[in-house]
């Protein structure tokens, strides 16, 4: 052993030595990691319950901001609003939130009515038994039903808290749903001022390589501006065309299957099979067979019209990636984000096609500069 030693050399030995520390401070992290997980699981479900809401209002307000603005440019012909820039984007911002109320009501409605269509021979529980049901203890009531419904076997000792789970994940959506509207509407009324401070600090932070994050920046605007644009424009006119087209064959519920055929028409590849299933379900609601051969006619026209004309004349200035990129960013986005995740996905892969694009050719022309200098240089040498 001892001969073995004087033949190291001092570098070796060195390195050995940075191996054993290295080694010995990995382990340590490993175990205070491990010691402190609880504190860790706890910070980041606290950081994920505030970046959700401000993600998703920050995507709002950025599909809503061409409306407000448009609105906004609308009322400047009011004469005590005319020189008010501020009170008048506060009032563009109230009217677009008000129509975003009155759509989704006017959703919620048609939906409820073609839903409950179908099942009109359902006995509703009268007003006093709603009543009585909310004045009692919600947890209290959830598990009585729980062990009716385990005396039943209709569920296993091992799901009990399926139901105080679910009432979980409802009051999580609602809270998530309330904070993303505020979020919205901050953003909507002061997204300027916020950018520009934002911008402010980038600049700070990075002094002079805050010029290329603004291009990026820029790029990101661009590609995510028009995509949302072209997006929400395909889905109204698909939602219109199926809408007008399925009424005129007769399918029931026509404009309801139109507006949910529209807005699954957001995400790619969602609209179709959203659109012949919204088409299935109507008709068997109603038995009418014959409709729902035209019905499915109508939309395989409509897909047509959307992926060959629509959709590529819409969206031909702003997203250009291969439908293979597209779809493994959909499942990227989903996986991640679930629907928003899908939502963005499509923006998202254009806007790093646009820089993986850019690197190549900076490094193409930087290459053929080079090469061009050697050959120079071998010319000169001759």
């Amino acid at each position: 052993m001892h001969r073995f030693f004087k033949t190291l050399t001092r570098q070796q030995i060195e390195l050995g030595l940075y191996a054993v520390v290295l080694a010995v401070l990995a382990v340590g992290l490993c175990f205070a990691l491990w010691a402190t997980g609880p504190f860790w699981d706890g910070a980041l479900g606290l950081l994920g319950s505030i970046t959700k809401p401000l993600a998703y209002g920050f995507m709002l307000s950025y599909a809503l901001n061409p409306i407000v603005e448009r609105i906004s440019h609308g009322l400047r012909g009011i004469k005590p609003l005319a020189d008010k820039g501020e009170k008048r984007r506060a009032i563009a911002v109230a009217i677009t939130a008000l129509l975003i109320v009155v759509l989704l009501l006017g959703i919620i409605a048609a939906f409820g009515v073609m839903v409950a269509s179908g099942i009109s021979n359902f006995e509703w529980p009268s007003l006093k038994d709603i009543i009585a049901g909310a004045t009692e203890d919600i947890t209290g009531f959830i598990k009585s039903v729980q062990e009716r419904l385990s005396s039943w076997g209709l569920i296993s000792e091992n799901t009990e808290n399926t139901m105080l789970v679910a009432v979980g994940s409802v009051t999580d959506f609602a809270s998530t749903a309330l904070f993303s509207a505020m979020f919205t509407i901050y953003f909507l009324l002061d997204g300027d001022r916020l950018f520009g401070y934002f911008h402010r600090i980038l600049f700070n932070l990075m002094g002079e390589q805050s010029g290329t994050a603004s291009i990026l920046l820029d790029d990101a605007d661009r590609v995510f501006s028009g995509y949302f644009r072209g997006q929400a424009t395909d889905a109204a006119l698909v939602a219109v065309l199926s809408g007008v087209l399925l009424t005129l064959v007769g399918v029931p519920h026509a404009p309801v299957v139109g507006l949910l055929t529209g807005l699954a028409n957001l995400i790619p590849y969602l609209g179709g099979p959203v659109g012949y299933g919204s088409v299935i379900a109507a008709c068997l609601s109603e038995q009418a067979w014959y409709q729902m051969a035209l019905g499915v006619v109508v939309m395989s026209i409509v897909s047509f019209v959307d992926g060959n004309i629509l959709n590529p004349r819409l969206l031909s200035n702003s997203v250009e990636v291969h439908p293979m990129l597209v779809a493994i960013a959909l499942i990227a986005g989903g996986a991640v984000g679930g629907v928003a995740g899908m939502l963005v996905a499509v923006p998202t892969a254009a806007w790093l096609k646009i820089q993986l694009d850019r690197w190549m050719d900076a490094n193409e022309v930087a290459l053929a500069k080079k090469l061009a200098e050697e050959v120079a240089k071998e010319d000169g040498q001759e």
